[in-house]
Order: structure tokens, then C-alpha cells, then sequence
């Protein structure tokens, strides 16, 4: 792999601590550019383990096909985990393309293999929740929590959750308390995404504008992260911040939520009126 994370977060660190001094207008453009081309190999870098990955499930087929062993109950049991990590990826797969009823199958399968998986179980309450179906998510995640109190995706969903039904100080609780929690990666990227929402509902905008853009740090690729900070950005009165914001998330590949942040931008730029809410 051509950039591991270590290597870019250097380049990461490197950029910002430029950022902190005075620029002139050539130092700018040698920051933008060199952003720009940060944001570019972070993206091949997440192609490139992504296409790895997709190898990973060459050795699950290959442990499954081991003949069992005598007597072999473990042997069975572990075929049921290993059997449930692969739907759930697949399931995480279909949640990131917003194919919410895929998602919602893959991780109902998930689930027959082990029964008590807790991620599982989290993420078939996001993909409830995608479908409308807020009451059912509510008590998949629900039961998590119970069992796990610190579970950053059940908590991080039941804050959603919060949110879509209009509950926003509990979503605000809720979110808050799974970005403290820290933990899954993937969990802090959406606790922050749906806290910057939550705050965007509220009109707090320089709270919204701080935590959506730490979303986006931790994710690059999060189209519809980079359609609420500019959202935010916009009705702080930044345009141009706003624009470049919509402009990188119209321009990630293979994300359903890069439209948003182009509606948003073709919106701007006819002299349209901006939604102050992601939420309506």
C-alpha cells in the first residue's frame, strides 16, 4: 500500500501546524493544493483496503471448508461467528449505500448465526431506523444498551433515533455520551455526525460546524458530513467555506449522499433559499 495511516497523519499534522501561521496568497495555494492531495491518498489508501478485505473473505470460505472435527461442537460455533462477521460487513456495506432493506436482510442473517451479537443487532437498529421504522430500531438498540451500557453504535443510534422523532436535548445526551465513549471508530464518526445535526436543529451552529467537521476528519468520505457542514458554514455566513464543503462531498465516488451535498450547492448558486434543518 502506498500511504499507511501513520504516514498520512503525519502529512495531517505537518498541514495543520501550517495553518496555524500567517500565509501569504502562494503559501495558501501550496496548503490547498497540498490538502487536496492528502484528501486523494487517504482515498486510495481506503480503496486499497477495501479491495484487500474483499481477499479476507478467500480465507473465511477456505476455514469454513476445513472438514470438522470429531465431536466438533467449537468447530461449528466458531463457523457461526465467522459466519455472522461476514453478513455484518456486508450488512455495514449496504448501510454505507443506503440500501437500508439489504442492510436490514444481511443483518437479520447476521443474527442466525449469533444470536447475541451486539454490533449486529446495533446496526439492524440503523438500518430500521433508515426505513421509518423508528419504534422497532428504538428496542433493538434499547436491548444493547442494557446489556452493554457503552455501546458506542447502539448508544450512537438511540440518539439518531432521538433526533428523527424530535426529542433533541435527550439526542443531544445520548450522542454526547457515545462521543465521550470513544472506542469503534465507526461509532464516534456517526455519534459525531448526528450530534452536528442535532446541533444544526438547535441553530447552534458553531457547535454544529466543530463536531461535523471533526466527523469528516475522522471520515473523508462522508458525503452527507460534508453536506451539513457546509449547511452550517452557509447559515454562519461563510460562504465560500460552505461551497468548498458541498463541492468535496459532491465529488466522493460511490456514496448516495453526494447528491445531497450537490442539491445543497446547485441550491446556493441559483440564490435559493438554504434549509436551516437536515431535518425538514
Amino acid at each position: 500500500m502506498s500511504d499507511n495511516i501513520d504516514t498520512l497523519r503525519r502529512e495531517h499534522s505537518r498541514i495543520a501546524s501550517r495553518l496555524a501561521q500567517p500565509l501569504d496568497a502562494a503559501e495558501r495555494a501550496e496548503v490547498k493544493a497540498a490538502i487536496v492531495a492528502l484528501f486523494k491518498r487517504t482515498e486510495s489508501a481506503i480503496e486499497e483496503l477495501a479491495a484487500f478485505k474483499e481477499t479476507i473473505r478467500a480465507l473465511v470460505d477456505g476455514f469454513k471448508a476445513l472438514p470438522r472435527l470429531p465431536g466438533g461442537d467449537g468447530a461449528s460455533v466458531r463457523h457461526d461467528h465467522i459466519g455472522a462477521s461476514t453478513y455484518i460487513e456486508r450488512g455495514w456495506t449496504a448501510l454505507a449505500g443506503g440500501d437500508w432493506r439489504q442492510a436490514e436482510m444481511l443483518l437479520r442473517d447476521a443474527l442466525t448465526h449469533d444470536p447475541g451479537n451486539v454490533t449486529a443487532e446495533s446496526l439492524l437498529g440503523w438500518a430500521l431506523m433508515h426505513q421509518d421504522r423508528g419504534d422497532e430500531a428504538l428496542q433493538r438498540c434499547l436491548q444493547v444498551l442494557v446489556r452493554e451500557p457503552d455501546h458506542g453504535l447502539a448508544r450512537a443510534a438511540v440518539g439518531a433515533i432521538c433526533l428523527r422523532k424530535g426529542i433533541t436535548g435527550e439526542a443531544i445526551e445520548h450522542l454526547s455520551r457515545a462521543v465521550r465513549t470513544g472506542g469503534d471508530p465507526r461509532a464516534m464518526l456517526y455519534a459525531n455526525y448526528w450530534l452536528g445535526v442535532a446541533y444544526l436543529e438547535r441553530e447552534m451552529l458553531n457547535d454544529a460546524i466543530e463536531v461535523l467537521r471533526r466527523a469528516v476528519t475522522q471520515g473523508p468520505n462522508l458525503a452527507e458530513g460534508w453536506a451539513e457542514l457546509g449547511r452550517a458554514l452557509w447559515h454562519k455566513g461563510e460562504h465560500a467555506e460552505a461551497r468548498q464543503a458541498w463541492h468535496t462531498g459532491a465529488s466522493i465516488r460511490h456514496s448516495p449522499f453526494a447528491a445531497a451535498a450537490r442539491g445543497l450547492l446547485e441550491l446556493a448558486d441559483s440564490g435559493g433559499s438554504v434549509p436551516r434543518s437536515p431535518l425538514g
